[in-house]
């Protein structure tokens, strides 16, 4: 009878994989502290404390307090790419849009959403949580990228007739300029009543979409005297 193999253990592996539960147990940490206390609570003290390991560690995973603000600024957009995505599969299984602009209003109320349930992300992916952070710019390509929904979008409709061919980029980023505008002034309580916060944003959504359904005008001929 054969004894069973002796399972070898690859030291290395070993070290990578305590290497990754660590570092995912501090992200799950930071969102914790964001999520539950909003961003000024994100410190590299309070983040060590919560998984009981020493700052020296966390600086080594994450190469400080910027390397772990650049994760969450990530998985913020990363987890609205993921809203933005279900969004569109249900939309599309209705097939109650026939022209594509019901799919942009989607996208616009599913953003709006997304930033008054998670606002220490928002901050986060926008700039005003952390002192000192700018995203690389990988991470800003990666994080536009999560947006490419919205240029889909424009893209199907100018296609379509529902609006004037342009550039789809363009209008996907005037959109989303007026809507983080709008956003931006309801998360630091510029609005007293969540009504007009949300009046405001409905109506810098539909004031884009209005300008964008508008011809531009053509110059006028020059005649021969």
């Amino acid at each position: 009878m054969k004894s069973p193999k002796t399972k070898v253990v690859d030291f290395r592996q070993a070290q990578e994989d305590l290497r990754d539960t660590l570092r995912q147990g501090m992200l799950d940490a930071a969102t914790r502290l964001l999520t539950d206390e909003g961003p000024t609570a994100l410190t590299v003290r309070r983040v060590a404390d919560a998984v009981n390991c020493s700052t020296t560690l966390l600086y080594s995973l994450f190469g400080g307090k910027d390397g772990l603000a650049n994760e969450l600024y990530l998985e913020g957009f990363a987890r609205l790419k993921t809203e933005f995505e279900a969004a569109s599969a249900s939309s599309a299984r209705k097939k109650t849009d026939k022209n594509g602009l019901a799919r942009i209003l989607l996208h616009a109320r599913v953003y709006h959403d997304y930033a008054k349930r998670n606002p220490g992300y928002y901050m986060v992916m926008f700039g005003d949580a952390i002192a000192g952070f700018v995203p690389p710019l990988e991470s800003r390509k990666q994080a536009w990228e999560s947006l490419a929904v919205l240029i889909e979008s424009f893209d199907a409709c100018m296609k379509n007739g529902a609006l004037p061919p342009s550039n789809p980029t363009a209008a996907a980023r005037l959109l989303w300029a007026a809507m983080h505008g709008a956003i931006s002034l309801e998360l630091k309580g510029y609005y007293l009543k969540t009504e007009r916060a949300d009046e405001l944003f409905n109506a810098a959504v539909n004031a884009i979409l209005r300008s964008l359904q508008m011809q531009p005008e053509q110059p006028a001929s020059r005649q021969s005297p």
